[in-house]
């Protein structure tokens, strides 16, 4: 039990408030004082004032129990009404921003001024107990529908490829360069709907790459994966922009692919111009490379 307080002495700002009491705490405590102990002695073996005790034994004769009755808790900012214009209007435009969600649970009374905008932290708790997340848009390269339908053909066509019985060795570029081509994009959306065309954000390459890297990815005959070193590409002085040329390809594959290439395996790109030229399909009809089209 906490010391007395004492007329004259100085109260110290430390002390915290304890506590309420458990539930079995109370029934211990009132069973204490039907077996005849008083209110002091049920005191100093709970640990707690003589005040909290009486106040506890009162209530217990009172309602006839020690649990608390059920709070109110504080009042919602928006009302009914407000929580479901601001739930459709986010699954009609998942990208909506917190700006225009405000305006959305903005009061307009006939005849006065408009009620105050909620505020980020309102709207995020009422969409919260609705299952939608605030989280970044998903990227993917932008693509038109006869595109996407030769993805998932070409998907669909290497499903059952046998991994483990032929060696298939992915090539592909990369280019680095500095800052950031597109915005963030964020959205409400569920935890199931991340990969929805309404939630994506589709990205396009632009500006001239700073410089381009080539590697490639494969699984050996164990199943293991396995990865070429990283080749740094180079400029070809000839093209008509001093860029990346089919000659600065074969260049990359001269020294990434050629290195642990073997007969027996399969060999994929993408359809690059640079990947797509007649040089580069002599170069690899020449060392007998086979790629999947």
């Amino acid at each position: 039990m906490s010391t007395p307080r004492v007329f004259g002495r100085e109260i110290s700002q430390n002390v915290r408030r304890k506590p309420n009491m458990s539930l079995s705490e109370r029934n211990i405590a009132i069973g204490m004082w039907k077996a005849g102990c008083t209110m002091v002695e049920v005191a100093d073996a709970c640990g707690r004032s003589k005040s909290t005790i009486s106040r506890l034994i009162k209530k217990a004769t009172t309602t006839g129990t020690t649990e608390d009755k059920p709070r109110s808790g504080r009042p919602q900012i928006l009302s009914r009404h407000a929580r479901k214009l601001v739930y459709r209007a986010v699954r009609k435009n998942p990208k909506i921003t917190y700006a225009e969600l405000q305006k959305v649970a903005q009061v307009h009374p006939p005849n006065g001024t408009p009620s105050e905008p909620p505020s980020r932290s309102t709207l995020y708790r009422v969409l919260r107990k609705t299952g939608l997340l605030h989280v970044r848009c998903k990227k993917r390269p932008k693509l038109t529908l006869q595109r996407a339908r030769k993805r998932l053909r070409f998907c669909k066509e290497y499903l059952h490829f046998a991994w483990r019985r032929r060696t298939l060795k992915f090539t592909d570029e990369c280019s680095i360069q500095k800052g950031s081509s597109h915005n963030t994009e964020w959205c409400f959306r569920y935890n199931d709907e991340k990969w929805k065309p309404r939630m994506l954000t589709e990205v396009t390459t632009g500006g001239k790459p700073a410089q381009m890297v080539w590697a490639a990815i494969w699984l050996d005959e164990r199943g293991y994966p396995r990865r070429s070193d990283l080749i740094i590409m180079q400029r070809d002085p000839d093209a008509p922009r001093g860029g990346y040329s089919a000659q600065s390809y074969i260049q990359a594959l001269q020294q990434g692919l050629l290195p642990h290439w073997r007969p027996s395996q399969r060999f994929m790109h993408d359809n690059a111009r640079i990947h797509t030229a007649q040089v580069v399909a002599n170069f690899i009809a020449n060392h007998e490379i086979q790629p999947i089209e």
